[in-house]
């Protein structure tokens, strides 16, 4: 299937030390039960009023500043792509990379953070004592304060809450956590009175054979609109490798492929030809402008991920309002206004502004 088809496509498918620890409390997507949303804080935080210079330890964390606060945003911990940057130049946020202060595969030194100077260092993931550990070392070799925020998808409006909250801007959080309620809370009614058993598998990296593993956090846009995803009997939640035979034998309803080339050799090559989602058209370039919508990274930009997925599952009845409901969050989430032809674009996996997407 190629990109230009996947609308058609789309609509004829049926269907640190860890001593302060402050509890935010928000409603639990598509229900009515309280949560807690713990976040552990290194240091001691600025006055949210005079919160201007935040380094975003990882992806998901700098999607959530972009979001809530762009003007405090010094930069991206990941490598944007040229049709991404282009976006963001255009809606006046003109970022440098610099690269990833959280996990094992950091990239920002503490002496570049340093000289950034900011007011406070921002990480989501969970809260737990090796993350708080290292959190906390982070804060008493640099002295710049470190917040880390739990949380996973259906914890988006609490995030969004508490970081508005921390960032000076709750106003502008609790604005956006009633739109990502909206989102989730629709996606869990259309998923609960949808019919149960297609079995989708999100193919990662260009020989499509990367997927997220058990619960893990990459696939939770999947199971959130009540897919059964292939590799959930996994017990590890993290990202995994598995075989071609082993693929084949799952033979998933649904294929998503984040990757070019794999999508390309998904289409029109064996074995990768021989599965029944490719063979019956339910093959799908993942949209990913300005961040993924399924995942890349797995924050709070799947909320788009979630309006499309649900769209396609209810089918083409559910196109027009998907199209509104989409340039509505880009303009609250990312202030770009985009038109209808725009964010078909989007949808079909290309660049809005005009060149072919490159990720």
């Amino acid at each position: 299937m190629k990109r230009r088809d996947i609308v058609r496509a789309l609509a004829a498918l049926p269907l640190v030390a860890p001593s302060a620890r402050l509890q935010a409390r928000s409603e639990q997507a598509g229900t009515s039960t309280p949560i807690s949303l713990p976040v552990s804080v290194a240091g001691q935080l600025p006055d949210p009023a005079y919160v201007g210079r935040v380094v975003a330890a990882g992806p998901p964390a700098s999607v959530l500043v972009y979001c809530l606060a762009p003007h405090t945003l010094l930069g991206w911990p990941f490598q944007l792509a040229p049709a991404a940057r282009s976006m963001m130049d255009a809606a006046g946020f003109s970022l440098p990379y610099l690269g990833r202060l959280a996990g094992r595969g950091s990239t920002l030194s503490l002496e570049s953070l340093l000289a950034l100077k900011p007011d406070m260092v921002l990480d989501i993931g969970d809260v737990n004592p090796y993350y708080e550990s290292a959190a906390k070392s982070v804060q008493e070799q640099t002295g710049v304060p470190y917040v880390l925020l739990d949380g996973r998808l259906n914890d988006s409006p609490a995030q969004l809450r508490q970081a508005g909250q921390i960032l000076g801007q709750a106003e502008r959080g609790q604005q956006l956590a009633l739109r990502a309620q909206a989102i989730l809370g629709s996606a869990h009614q259309a998923a609960s009175s949808r019919a149960k058993g297609l079995k989708a598998y999100l193919a990662r990296g260009n020989d499509g054979l990367e997927t997220g593993m058990g619960q893990s956090i990459h696939t939770e846009v999947l199971r959130l609109c009540g897919l059964t995803v292939m590799g959930d009997e996994k017990t590890d939640n993290r990202l995994g490798r598995i075989s071609y035979e082993q693929l084949l034998a799952w033979d998933p309803d649904i294929l998503f492929a984040q990757d070019d080339v794999f999508f390309e050799l998904a289409r029109t090559q064996a074995p990768w030809n021989q599965l029944k989602s490719v063979q019956e058209g339910r093959l799908y370039r993942v949209p990913a402008l300005p961040f993924g919508w399924l995942d890349g990274p797995p924050g709070i930009n799947r909320l788009a991920g979630v309006i499309w997925l649900n769209a396609l599952l209810e089918g083409s009845v559910a196109v027009p309002h998907m199209y509104s409901e989409l340039q509505a969050f880009y303009s609250a989430f990312y202030g770009m206004s985009l038109d209808s032809e725009q964010i078909k674009r989007l949808v079909q996996g290309l660049d809005p502004l005009g060149s072919t997407q490159n990720s």
